[in-house]
């Protein structure tokens, strides 16, 4: 190995700990500026705590309420999902987003640094610094957006989760309802219920109780539940509820109503899923079976006839 090889060697090493050391110190102050900004939303909201603001907030109609919870986007769902797995392993609420920078910078500089020395090993001591510092470089932006895929995944999964097991979660607060308790208190036995067998609905049914207990309208705590897992049929169950339960409608048979509707649903989904087998199906028997059967059919006949030339 030549001075100039190690010189470039040594160059690229350098450029390597620079660039981590830029991403550190950038994580740095992501997590110092997180930290501040949460400090200023609690310093906003504990300012907000006022007999005058109270007031206010019974005073004032729920609909531009509904309207704020309707206009969640993914980014407020994806937090949700974020908080929800940072508190598996005890992290804080308060910490959750300075945590997924300090994930998200250490996942830069550990694909960056891989990155580059694979490519120095594949590549060479030879070869140009520029190749190996691309490939660390498109590793390094990956590591920025895989916490962001696996959350999208994980909200995903559990808004599916939630779906799922709603008709069940609906027919047993039917039954509740019918034996004389109230809403609130029917949402409490089903999440107790079904917290073993549907946990992502059990939790969500957990957090609109607290809701249903706290906040000033119902209407409002249900629109929290449509804003958390924004899926069309949960949002036909909340507007069936916050109808039922402004207008005066028998609760149980609106439960009713809906949980057929949601069975409906299911099945159509299921006959979807179904019609499209065939064409799901195409390319393996294309690829697996047809190839056999031609063995199968033609091959007695091509080994007769390689005979016979034999001969």
């Amino acid at each position: 190995m030549s001075i100039s090889d190690l010189n470039s060697i040594q160059f690229g090493g350098l450029l390597v700990l620079v660039a981590a050391l830029v991403l550190g110190l950038s994580g740095m102050g992501l997590v110092l500026y997180s930290a501040r900004m949460t400090r200023e939303a609690v310093a906003k909201r504990t300012s907000l705590i006022h007999p005058s603001n109270v007031l206010l907030t019974r005073s004032m109609p729920a609909a531009p309420a509904l309207i704020r919870s309707n206009l969640r986007g993914s980014e407020e769902r994806e937090r949700h999902e974020m908080i929800r797995l940072m508190h598996k392993y005890g992290v804080p609420e308060a910490r959750a987003d300075s945590t997924l920078t300090i994930i998200r910078m250490v996942l830069i500089v550990s694909l960056a640094l891989v990155g580059f020395l694979l490519a120095r090993h594949f590549l060479g001591s030879s070869g140009s610094r520029a190749i190996p510092m691309l490939i660390a470089t498109c590793l390094g932006m990956t590591g920025w957006f895989v916490p962001s895929v696996i959350i999208r995944k994980g909200v995903a999964r559990r808004a599916k989760a939630v779906v799922s097991g709603l008709p069940d979660a609906l027919e047993l607060l039917v039954i509740c309802v019918e034996a004389g308790l109230s809403f609130e208190d029917g949402i409490d036995r089903v999440a107790s219920v079904i917290k073993r067998s549907r946990p992502a609905l059990s939790e969500e049914l957990e957090v609109t109780s607290a809701d249903l207990k706290i906040l000033p309208s119902r209407e409002l705590a249900l629109a929290n539940l449509a804003g958390r897992v924004d899926m069309p049929s949960v949002r036909s169950v909340v507007t069936t509820l916050s109808q039922t339960l402004r207008y005066g409608t028998p609760l149980a048979q609106g439960l009713r109503v809906v949980s057929a509707e949601l069975r409906n649903d299911t099945l159509v989904h299921l006959e979807e899923r179904a019609n499209q087998l065939p064409t799901l199906m195409t390319i393996p028997m294309m690829l697996f079976i047809m190839p056999t059967i031609f063995m199968i059919v033609i091959g007695p006949a091509a080994i007769h006839v390689i005979d016979a030339f034999k001969h």
